[in-house]
């Protein structure tokens, strides 16, 4: 019997769609788009949740990114936003590249090596 789970997608998937990912976030760092920058969060984040599982369990530290000296709900001009997506487009590629590397080294258990696995359409 065999008690893996099943492959959510593969493992060159995983590391192409990062690949794009992390493209993508270094444009936003550099040229800050408040629209840009909330299509990729909600991009990076369901890739990481389908092969990591809820953003709590794969980072902790990420609930500290971006926050600012500023007290909570102080309103952010257009410096300040550009700054805010900046900083935290940096620390979420900061993540996106250590899952990459972690993978392309090591694999990860719900990722399969066959390069023709179609499970990933089945959990989008």
């Amino acid at each position: 019997m065999n008690d893996r789970p099943a492959a959510v997608m593969s493992r060159a998937s995983f590391l192409a769609e990062t690949d794009v990912l992390v493209a993508t976030g270094e444009a936003i760092v550099a040229d800050p788009d408040w629209e840009r920058f909330r299509s990729w969060l909600i991009a990076s984040d369901r890739l990481l949740e389908r092969v990591w599982g809820r953003m709590d369990r794969y980072h902790l530290a990420w609930l500290n990114v971006g926050r600012d000296s500023a007290p909570p709900g102080s309103p952010l001009d257009a410096a300040g936003t550009r700054r805010f997506i900046a900083e935290v487009a940096s620390g979420k590629l900061a993540v996106l590249r250590t899952m990459r590397t972690a993978v392309e080294r090591q694999g990860w258990t719900l990722l399969s090596d066959d390069p023709d696995d179609t499970t990933s359409e089945e959990h989008r």
